[in-house]
Parts: C-alpha cells; sequence; structure tokens
C-alpha cells in the first residue's frame, strides 16, 4: 500500500535562513550593550584592584627609613645615590621597593614592572608578566599637595602632615607626565579627565589613606572644576586658600 506521506527535503530555505540571521542579529544586538557593560565593570574591578596593590605597596615605601612616612611622586626630588631618576615618575620609586621588578641597568635605565601598573581598560594593551614602565604605558597618575618640600609644588606627600588622608588622592586613572603630579585643577584637566574614556566613563582614586573610590562620569557635561573639587577636597581648599592668600597679598600692595 502505498502512503501519501512525502519526505521533505533536508535543509532550509532561502526565506528561513533570512529570518534566522535577522533573528540572531536582534539578539546580538540586544545582548551586546550587557556584555560590555560587563566587560566594562570587569576592567574597574581590576583596576581598583591594581589601585588597593599599588596602595600596599606605599605602605612598604612609606615604612623604609629612607623616606619614612612619604608616599612618591612623579616630580618629587630626585635622590642621586640610586641608579634611577626619581623626579620622572613615582613607579619608578615605587617598583624599586616591590618584589618581581626589574631593576634599570645605569643611571636613567629602563625599568620594567608588573601588570598592576597598568589599568585592563588603557590602551596600548600591555602584554606579559613585565612590561617597561614609560608615560605610555604606566596608567596611573600621581596627585600630590606638595607636604614635603614646601618649595617643591610637586613634591612627596608627607603622611603624618595636619591634613585628612581621606580626601587626599595619592594615585588615579590618568595620564602620567615625566615629573609632574596633579597638584591643581589644570593639571587634573590635563593628566585624569583624558581617561574618562576607559572603563564605564569611571574614574578609580586611591586615596593617601589607602581608601579606593570610583566616580561614574558623564562624558557630556564634565566641569573641571566641579570634578576637581569632588574628588580632591583637600587640593581644592589649598588651592582655594592660596588663591585668598595672593588676593591679600596684592591689596596690600596696591595700598
Amino acid at each position: 500500500m502505498k502512503s501519501n506521506f512525502t519526505r521533505r527535503a533536508t535543509g532550509f530555505t532561502l526565506i528561513e535562513l533570512i529570518v534566522v540571521i535577522a533573528i540572531l542579529g536582534a539578539l546580538a544586538g540586544i545582548s551586546a550593550p550587557f556584555i560590555i557593560q560587563r566587560m566594562n565593570a570587569a576592567d574597574v574591578t581590576a583596576c581598583r584592584s591594581n589601585l588597593t596593590q599599588l596602595g600596599l605597596a606605599a605602605e612598604k615605601y612609606s615604612r623604609d627609613m629612607a623616606h619614612s612616612h612619604l608616599l612618591p611622586t612623579s616630580g618629587m626630588d630626585d635622590d642621586e645615590d640610586t641608579d634611577y631618576d626619581e623626579s620622572e615618575g613615582w613607579w619608578l620609586s615605587l617598583a624599586a621597593e616591590m618584589d618581581g621588578t626589574v631593576l634599570p641597568q645605569g643611571k636613567n635605565g629602563k625599568m620594567k614592572v608588573s601588570p598592576i601598573f597598568h589599568c585592563p581598560g588603557h590602551q596600548p594593551e600591555v602584554k606579559g608578566e613585565n612590561f617597561l614602565a614609560d608615560t605610555k604605558s604606566i596608567s596611573y597618575v600621581s596627585w600630590t599637595d606638595g607636604s614635603e618640600d614646601e618649595e617643591n609644588p610637586n613634591s612627596c606627600i608627607r603622611t603624618t602632615a595636619k591634613q585628612n588622608l581621606d580626601t587626599l588622592p595619592w594615585l588615579s586613572d590618568g595620564n602620567p607626565v615625566k615629573g609632574q603630579s596633579v597638584t591643581d585643577v589644570n593639571s587634573f584637566r590635563k593628566q585624569v579627565l583624558p581617561a574618562i574614556s576607559r572603563h564605564s566613563n569611571t574614574i578609580v582614586v586611591l586615596y593617601a589613606s589607602g581608601m579606593v573610590k570610583s566616580y561614574e562620569l558623564d562624558p557630556d557635561n564634565l566641569n573641571a572644576d566641579a570634578l576637581f573639587k569632588k574628588m580632591a577636597p583637600s587640593l581644592a581648599r589649598k588651592a582655594k586658600e592660596k588663591a585668598a592668600n595672593d588676593d591679600d597679598e596684592e591689596e596690600d600692595e596696591d595700598e
């Protein structure tokens, strides 16, 4: 007896393929923002971890009798007894105190550091267990109130000075400049704000107390003065006091 059932040819028709591709494309479009968001969140977490580890390394640095109660900065005074120039960047001084770093060879030599000096959201990507330390690969900038040397605005932070260390940033996301730390809103605008595009428009800050905070910023509404005051109230207050003193001196001169 013959069956009226005929087996359908295997495979998809062109219309079915188009429908499937359209569905996959729609799903990809919906899921992509969530995937990117999770990747950025992971980068923020990794960045916070890096700064936490650098904070622990700083504790070791500040316990050294050679620089007791100090946090290194870019622009600090150079110690001629060392084989590298401390004034170039805070990372040279800190890395010299850490295990797993490759010290420079000779005066002003090159130094390699571990990946904790590099934010995963910072391009170009750094690969390997150690990478060459320079302003293109280091992801963090130093801040300072210049409390170690009044004549050098980029001098170290002295943690025993009368100040609230919870309101004084030491390291944060940014683009470092050799021999310069963030000391005012102008250097903040130059070194820190360009890093806003790294991970979810978030800037991660390590304070002199060891506390780490994340600040999510609006790239379409960046008010450098307001952000500087929010992240570094100690420095903003110091700048305001300095401006007031300068105005008083000008008035005295006019009289």
